[in-house]
């Protein structure tokens, strides 16, 4: 990321896999609704979502925008 000048401060990132561990397809979901619930988000935020799939070998991204 920070060789295409898109660096995302290491405080910006939000993960629950220490405490959660892997539950595949289902992570995104978890994740999201989590940070939903953490007072984290401010209205008009944008939200980066990065799903790993099959060993992290493909990603899916979604951009959504705190209402």
């Amino acid at each position: 990321f920070a060789s295409r000048g898109f660096m995302i401060p290491e405080e910006n990132w939000f993960l629950n896999l220490p405490y959660v561990g892997n539950i595949a397809s289902a992570s995104a979901f978890s994740m999201i609704e989590e940070l939903m619930y953490s007072g984290k988000l401010k209205k008009g935020q944008k939200v980066l979502v990065m799903i790993p799939e099959s060993a992290r070998f493909s990603y899916c991204y979604c951009m959504l925008t705190v209402i």
